[in-house]
């Protein structure tokens, strides 16, 4: 039954440096605070850079049967039902466009297609999206012969000291056509103009009748920036990005970043418990 006092309905919940720590686990303590957030009425979804399926795992383990916003907002979809309720891709001659010069600069590129992930070759970088996503396959291919279908994200892969220049390059070059962002240092992303977490946990929103103002959000990273700006309330990790925690209404006190986000939810449910309405 929900508690009418607590004045969140919805909460979204990034995975990596958020849900789990630098181990990938998600903590006793994170556990914990989902089901808190649950106790109080608080309908609980993961929001993601990860692909669908990766993020599955993360759902059982939590026992959630729900909506997942995965490929950083690109795609809202109900894990058990499949209904899609929000879905942008790139524009065809946009996406064949950084396909191409991407393989012709050197760049690992990785396109991102409903179905699974595809690059031209086996890289070091893609050894290093594996240990990041636990494994998330990468299938090897001709890249130029999928870059004409619809794909959720491009991933442009290099040293950071590359991917910093060629952000603003691209971000000038695409500017209202397509989403340009910086993810991890060595990761430059591009992406559909709708395509960010904050478009995907409103569709939800708007699906389930959920007012912003009743929506938490909480994140560490470039990617979580606009979700945090969007949601009623923003709470970013201690651990996370200046870009982020500069947003975010509440920030998460200092500590071991495995269990940052249960801090997160103590400090809120205590607000609230002062105030005498939890």
């Amino acid at each position: 039954m929900r508690n009418s006092k607590f004045p969140y309905s919805l909460a979204a919940i990034d995975i990596d440096d958020t849900l789990v720590g630098p181990d990938k686990k998600i903590s006793w303590e994170n556990r914990r605070a989902v089901e808190q957030l649950q106790s109080l009425g608080c309908r609980v979804v993961l929001a993601s850079g990860r692909r669908h399926a990766n993020m599955l795992p993360y759902c059982e383990e939590l026992g959630l049967d729900d909506f997942v916003v995965s490929s950083q907002g690109a795609r809202v979809e109900h894990l058990r039902t499949g209904e899609v309720i929000h879905h942008a891709r790139l524009a065809p001659t946009d996406q064949a466009a950084l396909v191409a010069e991407g393989l012709s600069r050197g760049f690992t590129v990785m396109l991102w297609l409903p179905e699974g992930i595809f690059a031209q070759a086996h890289t070091p970088w893609i050894d290093g999206y594996g240990e990041d996503t636990g494994g998330d396959l990468v299938t090897i291919t001709d890249l130029l012969s999928l870059a004409s279908q619809p794909a959720e994200k491009i991933i442009w892969a290099a040293d950071p000291e590359v991917i910093t220049p060629t952000s603003i390059e691209m971000s000038s070059r695409y500017e209202g056509r397509v989403s340009v962002m910086i993810t991890m240092d060595w990761y430059l992303e591009f992406a559909a103009p709708n395509a960010n977490k904050d478009d995907g946990v409103a569709a939800l929103a708007r699906h389930l009748e959920i007012r912003r103002a009743s929506v938490l959000a909480f994140g560490d990273g470039h990617n979580d920036v606009s979700l945090l700006s969007w949601a009623g309330m923003g709470v970013a990790m201690p651990h996370g990005r200046e870009s982020a925690r500069s947003v975010a209404q509440l920030v998460a006190s200092d500590g071991d970043p495995e269990s940052a986000l249960a801090r997160a939810v103590d400090q809120l449910t205590r607000e609230y418990q002062s105030g005498g309405v939890v």
